[in-house]
């Protein structure tokens, strides 16, 4: 009987310890969505003030046109290398499925 109880413990104790490793991982997928989200917004934001600047610069060279484009350019591949870093930390789980499916051509 004092077996018994003891192996109901030790499952008790078990299946808590699963769901506090379940809700931790599931709050890490939420903090690592999250931060990408703020990520994506922030160069988002950054490429269309570039944008803006080009729409409303119609005195601006040639060269500064080219530098602001190169700017956009490498603003796109810095958040496209987030995107494909958080895919890779959440490997194996369903923020990083749901990145490869929704962003693989990033």
């Amino acid at each position: 009987m004092q077996r018994a109880f003891r192996i109901l413990i030790v499952l008790a104790a078990a299946g808590l310890l699963t769901a506090a490793c379940q809700s931790l991982r599931e709050r890490q997928m939420r903090a690592d969505w999250q931060a990408l989200n703020d990520t994506i917004a922030i160069y988002s934001q950054q490429i269309q003030n570039i944008v803006n600047t080009l729409q409303m610069s119609y005195g601006t060279t040639e060269a500064t046109q080219r530098n602001l484009l190169h700017h956009i350019d490498s603003l796109d591949r810095e958040m496209k290398a987030a995107i494909h870093r958080c895919a890779q930390r959440n490997k194996g789980n369903e923020l990083g499925r749901y990145i490869e499916q929704n962003y693989s051509d990033q």
